[in-house]
């Protein structure tokens, strides 16, 4: 890739924070000279999620937009020092939201063996198992949140999309649909934990093993000015 052709824009997309909304943005602004190939398998066929390596992408592309981390995509911020932007969302929402569309994934065909045998799983266990904690906290190390150019808090969706269109230059003005493909399945499903038993307490769980990311979650609202 010639440095005379440089990516202007990286949006790092951690999971349910609402990515797909911004991704309809991007393509609007960007259309072909954007790269939303998103799943890490895509960027990393054989499996090995080290650094990215500059010839990556096609010469032309211009942003991109996927579940990569900043480490991930740390040569080319190095390279072309590009606007690097990226939303978070309250922890215990987020992982809630994952627990659902996990569940919905299994029940549709779309889960491998090991994920269906996880089909009973309360959102605590789901919460508990693997490498579900702190997922916001590991996309984006390697950055200070006063490094982004812009970070988007979901939970204030329209305002925020219409500072970060100002602050780009763009076309796109609101409102903005915010895009969530697992809504119905959340409140009208067969799971053990459903949507409206989530307690205080379950809460409080999810919080425990959440820390760093209610630590960032935080400081990121107070950064942004948000109550």
């Amino acid at each position: 890739m010639s440095i005379d052709n440089p990516i202007e824009l990286i949006s790092i997309h951690i999971p349910k924070t609402g990515g797909r909304s911004l991704l309809d943005v991007l393509l609007k602004e960007y259309g072909k000279d954007l790269d939303y190939r998103h799943e890490r398998d895509e960027f990393f066929p054989e499996e090995r999620f080290g650094e990215l390596r500059i010839d990556t992408f096609p010469a032309y592309i211009r942003a991109f937009h996927a579940h990569l981390m900043v480490r991930q995509v740390m040569p080319l911020i190095k390279l072309h020092h590009p606007k690097v932007i990226t939303w978070v969302r309250d922890p215990v929402e987020r992982i809630t939201s994952n627990y659902y569309f996990f569940m919905q994934r299994i029940r549709e065909g779309g889960a491998n063996e090991k994920q269906t045998k996880k089909k009973d799983y309360t959102l605590v266990e789901y919460a508990t198992e693997g490498r579900k904690s702190n997922r916001m906290s590991a996309f984006l190390e390697g950055m200070l949140p006063e490094e982004f150019f812009f970070i988007g808090i979901l939970e204030q969706f329209q305002d925020d999309m219409d500072e970060l269109a100002g602050k780009m230059g763009w076309n796109s003005r609101g409102p903005y649909k915010h895009v969530n493909d697992n809504a119905g399945f959340k409140h009208n499903n067969d799971c053990a934990t459903q949507y409206k038993d989530i307690d205080d307490g379950m809460r409080h769980e999810i919080e425990r093993l959440n820390e760093e990311d209610v630590r960032l979650y935080n400081e990121i609202k107070l950064i942004r000015g948000v109550e």
